[in-house]
């Protein structure tokens, strides 16, 4: 028979006790794998956003080549303007001499 019995919830913490540098050990280690984790997390979320960030910048670089397209053009507008003013002493008809055209 059974001498006596064996209380399994006191053996756990005796046993527990005897072991504190193994559970202390096994505590820094899960502390350890959750920082791994939310680092990963955080370093993902940089990630993404920096993508963003450069597709953003892609977009203006285009925005801003068509901005100095459109400068040029215009420039160029006004300067065949002056040409035409200097060179061949053309200038703009005045507005009541202006006639306007029109299809039926």
């Amino acid at each position: 028979m059974i001498e006596g019995r064996i209380n399994l919830a006191r053996e756990i913490g005796q046993d527990l006790l005897r072991h504190k540098w193994h559970l202390l050990l096994a505590m820094v280690t899960v502390l350890s794998a959750m920082a791994v984790i939310v680092v990963t997390h955080g370093t993902r979320q940089l990630t993404s956003e920096y993508n963003e960030l450069m597709a953003e910048q892609d977009r203006l670089d285009i925005e801003w080549r068509n901005l100095l397209l459109e400068q040029n053009t215009l420039m160029e507008h006004s300067r065949v303007e002056a040409l035409a003013r200097d060179k061949l002493g053309m200038h703009r008809p005045d507005p009541g001499k202006e006639k306007l055209v029109t299809q039926p």
